[in-house]
């Protein structure tokens, strides 16, 4: 991969995990299908980062 991205990841990965908190907090109060499908999301892209595909 390129060196940038190895510099950028870690603070992708430090802004994710507030941003997961905050969507699904949002998803308890006033759930719908999309704020389901954006929480989905965020958690297939943390979970690469954790996995190191990213």
């Amino acid at each position: 991969m390129d060196k940038w991205w190895w510099k950028v990841r870690y603070s992708v990965r430090g802004l994710l995990f507030p941003l997961i908190c905050i969507q699904f907090i949002r998803t308890l109060i006033l759930p719908n299908p999309l704020d389901v499908f954006i929480l989905f999301a965020l958690f297939l892209v943390y979970l690469g980062f954790l996995m190191n595909i990213y």
